[in-house]
This record gives C-alpha cells, sequence and structure tokens, in this order.
C-alpha cells in the first residue's frame, strides 16, 4: 500500500525530502481534477495527503468523492486545530491506531 501526496510543490517539498516516493505537484484546476481522480483510482494508493487549497480546487462531486473515500483515504491538511481532530480520526479509520494516544 502505497501512500500519495498531492498538493502544490512548496507544499508536497517536505514530503519528498521524508522519502514519500508518490508525489504529485498540481499547479491549476484541471490539473488537480484529472491528478487527484488518477491516484483514486490507483488499487495501489491506499492513503492520499493533500492541501486545503487543492481539495478548494476540486469541483464539489470530485471533493465529496474523496472526502467519502475509504480506499484510498484521503488526509487534508490544514493549520485549522479542528482539523486536528480530523486527522486523528481519519488515522484510525485507516490504520486502526490512535498514534496521538499517550
Amino acid at each position: 500500500m502505497d501512500i500519495a501526496v498531492i498538493g502544490s510543490p512548496e507544499f508536497t517539498l517536505g514530503f519528498r525530502i521524508s522519502g514519500i516516493q508518490r508525489v504529485v505537484d498540481v499547479q491549476d484546476t484541471d490539473n488537480a481534477e484529472s491528478k487527484v481522480s488518477e491516484l483514486m483510482a490507483d488499487t495501489n494508493v491506499g492513503i492520499m495527503v493533500t492541501d486545503e487549497k487543492t481539495m478548494e480546487r476540486l469541483s464539489e462531486r470530485m471533493r465529496e468523492d474523496v472526502e467519502s473515500s475509504v480506499r484510498p483515504v484521503a488526509v487534508v491538511v490544514s493549520t485549522e486545530s479542528t482539523a486536528q481532530d480530523a486527522l486523528r480520526k481519519m488515522i484510525i479509520k485507516s490504520i486502526g491506531v490512535d498514534l496521538w494516544k499517550d
């Protein structure tokens, strides 16, 4: 199972440095829609990480598909504190382990 990261070059840079191999840079709305669609259809991708900007570029229908997807599980990285709780729940849902638990 692969972890894929999709977003702006600024967003994906840290993931590239950390060793994630499936990294897709997107520049515009059309590119984002097609690239997200490709990752969603790839059966080797188990977790897809993206940022809020990329999600905002997607059509309403594609956003709904991404948010409701079980495989791959979509993780949207946000700077808001409520997003941390959402991320925690998605990780528990995808791997069955609470990484924040003491």
